[in-house]
């Protein structure tokens, strides 16, 4: 039913979240519970919850297709149900379809025929053409997908068909979009099919039980408490007025008491660095190389994250299944390799300085400001760096000026970070403004900012035709951009609190992978 081009697309709606460090103002930034002094107060005294509590986010209206904090995200999954959701290990699983089939660069979904909206109704092909036309809208958090998504269509009542771009095997997982039903009003509450159901009274926002449900939930009920900052949130958990909200990592740990649980996942927002390569001296790979296993990721995790976020060197969640399986090195830190791919590269010692020419060389380290632990993790950098006889100098700007700068080429690396789509498709962080600024000069070309033998094996990979150590062979070549980490996320889940709930009801929340950010 639409769309551009994928590589213009992307390029447009994706510069405005790199680097980007204005996000949520989320659930359990990093922060210290202070224990009260003596015996507490009423005032510290929890109430006695009478049904299941979980957190939700007051700044925003929750919403299938407009909710960004994952707070929200997370109890819109329990409300719709989609065509396919993600597992453990990131593939895509049947949800409301029965099964699905991969021809080229379609997806074919047969429509579990059984499946009901939570008002009785039929789920048809229908009401999904209908849900994807609202996801694909200006303000829907999934629109990005749809530089990917290029058509759909009811194929037949319970047949929905949706094409790609691309021939990715793992494009289906952009499949996983919430459907409401057709002519659902979606400024107010549409009509999902999820195991539970949005309702309000005077005493606020709560879900029922869906009694049409394909499996009914063992609790009836669910409160949904309201919290505008973290930290008010993190003393209700620690102090039993809720049972389960969504923890971000993404600044390091923050503090719980031994009452509550935390299940950690690791999400896809991927933090990295682009080394500028119009600088004479990063011309060579060799040079690009050496800042690569210059990097000691495990430090900047373990020092900066409270060991929340998962280092890596390639460009893939760890617990994605096709990672597990390439059973990859966790680290490829090295100052030996480094030390010789800045020689080959010409980037000798002279004393104990690195020299260009005879040059010592002090690099500029360019980071968004608005970002307390980006900048730490620049200076972290900068250490890296140091030890390898660079100059470094970490150079913080505002947003736009940050963006101008790269832009300018007016920097030696930067710190940038995105949210992978669900397929895994690294593309959209290669094909990048700001990333394809590092690679080539105003007047060149953006489609040969990447060798011929770099892009086939990204094709090859996606389509399935190699594996992922073969491709990281080449991507190691070519490095387009230089992995950090992949940030954390968890669930708090405060297990002692008596209450009218099943302690079944947990399972609920037993795949995380609903509550990760998915823009």
């Amino acid at each position: 039913m639409k769309k551009p081009s994928f590589l213009t697309a992307i390029i447009f709606v994706l510069t405005a979240a790199l680097l980007s460090s204005c996000t949520f103002s989320e659930f359990f930034t990093h922060s210290v519970l202070e224990e009260p002094d003596g015996t507490e107060d009423q005032e510290t005294t929890p109430t006695e919850p009478r049904t299941l509590t979980i957190a939700r986010y007051s700044g925003e209206q929750i919403s299938p297709y407009n909710s960004k904090s994952a707070a929200n995200r997370g109890i819109v999954s329990l409300c719709y149900g989609a065509l396919i959701k993600l597992d453990n290990s990131l593939n895509a699983v049947a949800q409301i379809c029965e099964s699905y089939e991969i021809i080229g660069n379609r997806a074919v979904f047969y429509l579990d025929e059984s499946a009901l909206f939570s008002d009785g109704s039929h789920i048809t092909a229908s009401d999904c053409v209908y849900s994807f036309a609202r996801a694909s809208a200006a303000d829907s958090v999934y629109k990005n997908r749809f530089s990917v998504i290029s058509e759909y269509e009811e194929t037949d009542t319970f047949v929905f068909t949706v094409t790609f771009v691309s021939d990715s095997i793992f494009n289906v997982n952009l499949a996983s979009i919430p459907i409401i039903k057709a002519g659902s009003d979606v400024k107010t509450i549409p009509v999902g099919s999820g195991p539970y159901v949005f309702n309000s009274d005077e005493g606020g926002m709560y879900l029922t039980a869906n009694r049409y449900a394909a499996k009914a939930p063992e609790t009836e009920r669910i409160d949904l408490l309201a919290f505008g900052n973290s930290e008010e949130l993190l003393y209700n958990v620690n102090y039993g007025n809720v049972h389960l909200a969504y923890a971000d990592l993404s600044e390091g740990s923050s503090s719980f008491r031994g009452t509550v649980e935390i299940k950690d996942f690791t999400t896809n927002d991927l933090l990295f660095a682009v080394v500028n390569r119009n600088r004479e001296y990063f011309a060579s790979p060799d040079s690009v190389k050496g800042i690569t296993y210059a990097f000691d990721r495990d430090g900047i995790v373990k020092s900066i994250l409270s060991s929340s976020s998962r280092s890596v060197w390639y460009p893939f969640n760890p617990d994605w299944s096709v990672t597990k399986a390439a059973d990859l090195n966790a680290n490829i830190y090295s100052s030996t390799t480094a030390h010789d791919y800045f020689n080959s590269a010409s980037l000798g010692i002279s004393g104990t300085q690195r020299v260009w020419k005879d040059q010592p060389l002090e690099l500029v380290i360019l980071v968004n400001q608005e970002s307390v632990i980006k900048t730490e993790i620049a200076g972290y950098i900068a250490q890296n760096l140091e030890n390898f006889g660079f100059g470094a100098v970490v150079k913080t700007l505002p947003w736009d000026e940050m963006t101008a700068a790269v832009i300018e080429g007016d920097y030696d690396i930067f710190i940038g970070e995105m949210n992978l789509f669900p397929n895994m498709d690294i593309t959209s962080v290669m094909q990048n403004e700001l990333v394809l600024s590092a690679r080539i000069t105003e007047n060149e070309d953006p489609e040969t900012a990447y060798s011929e033998e770099f892009l086939a094996a990204v094709s090859d990979f996606y389509a399935g035709k190699t594996d992922m150590r073969s491709f990281l062979s080449v991507f190691q070549e070519e490095l387009p951009f230089i992995p950090l980490y992949f940030s954390g996320g968890a669930l708090a889940i405060n297990r002692n609190i008596s209450g009218t709930f099943s302690p079944g009801c947990f399972d609920l929340f037993s795949d995380p992978e609903t509550w990760i950010l998915e823009q």
